[in-house]
């Protein structure tokens, strides 16, 4: 029996890849061909960084609250950088300091575009599968989202991308190797949607404003050009986005 069900070829009939560029190394998306019964899912391969992003939606809105039940986790495994927990049950711990960062990092872009009167739970998961001291999965987990979201039905006003940007030697780079990240000036990340800049971190080494303006505008164009990419995606398999049951305030009730 186990040799006639390996015999079978498994075909994937929605499997897509879609390619480009970011910062001059690839940038691979695959999708139709893992986690099927979520709302929206890819594999987004960034050089040698490999995250696994996926998003789900509740059917009914969650009784009982008054605010938009969003989870996002961004989970590091210890495989990813080829190595196996020490310990005796062999199982990985919490989540670190910059897995929780992260996860903010990209709850924050993403958050303001959903409707402001849904209460259906969205739980986005980024799973970090291999990891590539050059490309940061962070970046990759966040555009992944991005694109998981935008391809998904839940309803969401993206895409949004991001980009981190460095300062080696007075020069802007955008999405700086581990090298120059450790000799950079500048660490800021950049997330826009095709109409603003939505989020912005940064630290600096007393980089002056006109640096840093030229910086985050220099970081916008390069995610304009991924957003472009993420709307192609979107045109082609797209899924339309779903109802949902407003929870909208009693605006005459609560004015009298």
């Amino acid at each position: 029996m186990a040799l006639e069900f390996a015999s079978k070829k498994e075909t994937f009939p929605k499997y897509k890849v879609f390619e480009t560029e970011l910062a001059g190394r690839p940038f691979v998306v695959e999708t139709g061909k893992m986690c099927g019964l979520s709302n929206g899912s890819c594999l987004v391969r960034y050089g040698e960084t490999a995250v696994l992003c996926n998003v789900t939606m509740s059917d009914k809105p969650r009784d009982g609250i008054d605010f938009f039940p969003l989870s996002v986790d961004f989970e590091e495994k210890l495989y990813s950088v080829g190595r196996i927990p020490g310990s005796f049950m062999r199982r990985e711990g919490r989540p670190g300091e910059k897995a929780v960062l992260t996860s903010r990092v990209v709850d924050r872009p993403i958050r303001p575009l959903f409707p402001k009167d849904m209460r259906n739970d969205v739980s986005v998961v980024m799973t970090v599968m291999s990891v590539d001291q050059d490309c940061s999965p962070e970046i990759a987990g966040m555009i992944g989202t991005s694109i998981a979201l935008s391809i998904s039905d839940i309803p969401w006003k993206g895409p949004i991308a991001g980009v981190f940007m460095g300062l080696v030697d007075g020069e802007l780079v955008v999405n700086p190797t581990e090298k120059q990240r450790e000799a950079s000036d500048l660490q800021l990340t950049v997330a826009a949607s095709a109409e603003k800049i939505v989020m912005i971190e940064a630290g600096a080494n007393e980089v002056d404003e006109a640096t840093m303006l030229k910086a985050i505008k220099t970081g916008d164009a390069e995610i304009q050009k991924i957003i472009s990419f993420i709307n192609g995606i979107v045109a082609e398999i797209g899924k339309p986005k779903i109802e949902f049951q407003s929870m909208e305030l009693d605006h005459d009730l609560l004015e009298k």
